[in-house]
């Protein structure tokens, strides 16, 4: 598989290396600056500079671009822009991504027969089957899970994104949480000392799932790049799972490239911990559990709340327009034929509302198969 990259992040310069230095894959050229250039030619990958981000998309040789771009508006640009023009997307995300960027990915994914990759946490786990999002804890009887991640103090960036890791590397176990708890521990002068975040379900949920917490610990140096995943179990000892940043990506990424439905279940995976992540920042603002809601983000769910909003404006127009319509006819003298264009145009707004409410059946469910 030939590659083009697209971007300036230094997050996909192990993934880079991983593809210049296989014998079966290529990386063809690249519209890349700042630090991704930087360390793409300390390293010396043989790669050709293009022109524009257009340029290395639309060229014939490549099949998947890669994109470590750090602004949102410009990852979607990019992204549609690959997938109309027939390439897979492998995407190393900023860390200040939201839900509502993940659904507009899934948007895009849907409207395309290409693939779209988010390289999320969970793929550094070495346990993980490559064609699977979750592990395989089968036979295990799960008492708690629990993640302990050093990061670099001197970078914030770097500190989220660690979260943002952890928290899918924990999601990878296959529990679904509805509670996230997070406390921070502060020294004296305000300086961050530990990171505790804590995922559990709800007391009422019809499957109660086992604790997961996550331990993030700012550091003064550059931080290990690996870490382990304790599957604590209630008969035996606890199972510990290596999380490396040098686990091999590229077998899973062209195998997904080539199975298209296993990449939405990735997708899927992404929002969830996107999901998880915000609510982190919640409960850190309120001092306090924050109970998660994983809406699927699909058509038919926006297509519906968009029509109560519309209806409820058309229920206002309808009611106000009545009471203008009445005391205009009843103060003016106007033509008959204007008086009936104003009754036309006050019912219009229903009737083209009602019309629209048989789009509905339309509206796509990605929960369902396609």
């Amino acid at each position: 598989m030939k590659f083009s990259v697209i971007g300036t992040s230094t997050a996909a310069i192990t993934f880079l290396q991983e593809v210049s230095g296989s014998p079966e894959h290529e990386l063809v050229t690249g519209a890349i600056a700042g630090p991704l250039a930087e360390a793409v030619i300390s390293r010396q990958l043989p790669v050709r500079m293009a022109g524009s981000s257009e340029d290395a998309i639309l060229d014939h040789d490549v099949e998947t671009v890669i994109v470590a771009v750090a602004d949102l508006e410009e990852i979607l640009r990019v992204a549609r822009a690959a997938t109309q023009g027939g390439k897979n997307v492998v995407l190393f995300f900023p860390a200040d991504c939201s839900p509502a960027f993940s659904f507009e990915l899934h948007l895009i994914l849907d409207e395309s027969p290409y693939a779209i990759i988010p390289v999320t946490g969970r793929a550094q786990l070495q346990q993980l089957d490559f064609k699977e999002p979750q592990l395989s804890l089968n036979g295990i009887d799960v008492q708690q899970i629990s993640l302990e991640v050093l990061a670099s103090r001197s970078d914030k960036k770097n500190f989220r994104q660690k979260i943002l890791q952890g928290l899918d590397v924990l999601a990878a176990s296959g529990c679904h949480y509805s509670q996230v708890t997070a406390l921070e521990s502060l020294a004296p002068d305000g300086q961050l000392l530990s990171l505790l975040i804590t995922l559990n379900s709800q007391s009422s949920a019809e499957q109660s799932e086992p604790p997961a917490t996550l331990l993030l610990q700012p550091i003064a140096g550059p931080a290990p790049q690996e870490s382990f995943l304790k599957v604590q179990s209630r008969s035996a000892s606890p199972t510990e799972l290596r999380v490396s940043e040098s686990t091999p990506l590229l077998p899973r990424i062209v195998w997904l490239c080539s199975h298209r439905e296993q990449g939405s279940a990735w997708m899927e995976t992404f929002s969830e911990t996107l999901v998880l992540a915000e609510a982190v920042d919640k409960s850190l603002k309120r001092r306090r559990t924050v109970d998660v809601y994983f809406d699927s983000g699909t058509e038919r769910g926006v297509f519906k709340s968009q029509m109560t909003a519309i209806g409820c404006g058309v229920l206002t127009f309808m009611m106000f327009g009545m009471v203008g319509y009445l005391v205009i006819a009843q103060l003016t003298d106007l033509p008959d034929w204007v008086l009936h264009v104003g009754r036309i145009l006050w019912i219009a707004p229903l009737v083209l509302f009602l019309i629209a409410q048989t789009l509905l059946p339309l509206a796509r469910d990605r929960s369902t198969s396609k």
